[in-house]
């Protein structure tokens, strides 16, 4: 299996220029031996920032149609803590929609939601943040790829709201 993990120096060097990139579908071909053409993200991105955006922005580059999933309010609060979601679920599906590499946003509040919502989407690549490498990414066994994404400019949205 093609390791897709690590994203090429160029890449990052460029997001932290804030440039524009876009990874090529035949590099992706080359290296994954197929072009992937639906990607998935999932969260809750209760507070966005501009780390969102970036991982947003180069999962698109990624595919021909890229599926957002967010938790519902009940799995975010179950997740983060009482104080949290910030943004209810209404809000959070308008602002996700809002984003232009962004083609369409489904919601889910349990696992198995989750993982029929990503075996219906017929999605291969998944991309998640790097912190979730040595962690459980749920539903990765129905991708083809799991590609992690660096965490740029040490934001945190935990952090953000404390």
């Amino acid at each position: 299996m093609p390791n897709l993990n690590a994203l090429p120096e160029d890449v990052i060097d460029e997001i932290l220029r804030g440039g524009e990139f876009k990874i090529n579908i035949d590099e992706v071909s080359q290296i994954a031996g197929t072009s992937p053409e639906i990607i998935w993200v999932n969260g809750c991105f209760d507070v966005m920032h501009v780390g969102h955006i970036d991982m947003l922005k180069y999962a698109r580059s990624l595919g021909q149609k890229l599926i957002v999933g967010l938790d519902t309010d009940e799995r975010v609060q179950s997740n983060k803590g009482p104080s949290r979601p910030i943004n209810n679920l209404y809000f959070r599906v308008k602002f996700m929609e809002s984003i232009r590499y962004v083609d369409q946003v489904v919601t889910f509040g349990s696992d198995d939601e989750l993982k029929e919502l990503i075996r219906t989407s017929n999605a291969d690549t998944i991309v998640v943040g790097q912190e979730y490498e040595n962690g459980t990414v749920i539903g990765k066994e129905l991708f083809k790829h799991v590609i992690f994404f660096p965490k740029l400019y040490n934001l945190s949205t935990s952090k953000l709201v404390g």
